[in-house]
């Protein structure tokens, strides 16, 4: 096998979810990375994918100069050496890119190139789209690519995918006043009976909750100016709340043994995190900020306040510079 002393970096991002430009902020300065913005738009025979360049503010530089079916190598020309090129997925879009046998051209126009792909969910939330259903899809998916990551461990080992945790960027954000105690946001999936419970617990305890689910079909009836149902937050929004929050919450999905979005942000914010995550029993993740709970969701009001002035020290330990890294490592074995 080739081995390469350095690869240039292409990600794809969705659009419609700014989270990515947030965590992958400490890479968009970097030369050998390029981030391209994916679309389907409408054509005349149904529809077609559109690249869109990305402009980070930090590094107007880096991004494709536009792409064009007809001038397949546009991916390669803004590049300021000819190393070869990892292609980094998010397998949200596995489907699309296969439908239009996008893979197999970049493999036919690159020939030294690399495929990434990553997961952000454990594999059975997968599954309700059609994917990893039986040995021969995920056999399909894991030949697709040269590595198919996953942040969670279980999932890892079960199905041969390569473990990395979630990476994350922290922003030079002021920190404002914090008038919120617990801040809580993301879809139901299989505990809406537990997030409901949380928040009716913690503020019958005393504490200011702010409480964001989505993706409800059908509401329920409880009405409350800090609990909201089906109001979508832009992550930028996301973060805006957590700084004004002392802890983030995170109720565990079935199925998840690994770091989550919520962690990242306390860790990199310094607020406490809440969670009954199994997970993060574990000795490295010791700290005063970090209040794990059971059923009784019990919280000791007078070290939950202590804990909101500590600092948890954090050193860019999660950055996606690490994921270069541990890409260039990983790609050339």
């Amino acid at each position: 096998m080739t081995r390469y002393d350095k690869f240039n970096f292409v990600f794809f991002l969705n659009p419609s979810n700014d989270y990515y430009r947030f965590t992958f902020y400490d890479a968009l300065a970097l030369s050998n990375v390029r981030f391209i913005d994916l679309e389907l738009v409408d054509a005349d025979d149904g529809t077609a994918l559109a690249f869109n360049p990305y402009h980070p503010v930090n590094n107007p530089a880096a991004f494709i100069q536009g792409f064009d079916v007809n001038l397949p190598r546009a991916f390669a020309q803004d590049f300021p050496t000819d190393d070869p090129i990892v292609f980094f997925f998010w397998v949200s879009e596995y489907q699309i890119f296969c439908e239009y046998d996008f893979f197999n051209f970049l493999r036919s126009e690159y020939p030294d190139c690399k495929l990434v792909c990553r997961l952000t969910n454990p594999i059975q939330y997968y599954k309700q789209d059609g994917m990893f259903i039986d040995k021969a899809g995920t056999d399909e998916i894991l030949s697709t690519f040269d590595c198919v990551l996953t942040y969670n461990q279980v999932d890892a080992m079960d199905y041969g995918l390569t473990y990395f945790d979630m990476p994350y960027s922290v922003l030079p954000f002021a920190q404002p006043e914090q008038d919120v105690d617990i801040f809580f946001v993301g879809r139901p999936k299989d505990r809406l009976e537990k997030i409901l419970r949380a928040y009716e617990t913690f503020k019958a305890r005393g504490f200011v909750c702010e409480f964001f689910i989505n993706n409800l079909p059908a509401p329920p009836s409880i009405k409350a100016d800090d609990l909201h149902f089906n109001e979508p937050l832009p992550y930028a929004e996301v973060l805006g709340h957590v700084l004004r929050s002392r802890a983030v919450l995170d109720i565990a999905t079935a199925g998840i043994y690994g770091l989550t979005p919520r962690y990242l942000e306390s860790l990199a914010y310094d607020k406490i995190f809440i969670t009954d995550n199994a997970f993060y029993r574990q000795e490295r993740f010791n700290s005063p900020k970090l209040f794990l709970i059971d059923r009784s969701l019990e919280l000791d009001r007078k070290k939950f306040m202590a804990a909101s002035k500590l600092t948890n020290n954090y050193r860019n330990e999660y950055s996606p510079l690490r994921l270069i890294t541990f890409l260039e490592s990983v790609l050339n074995k």
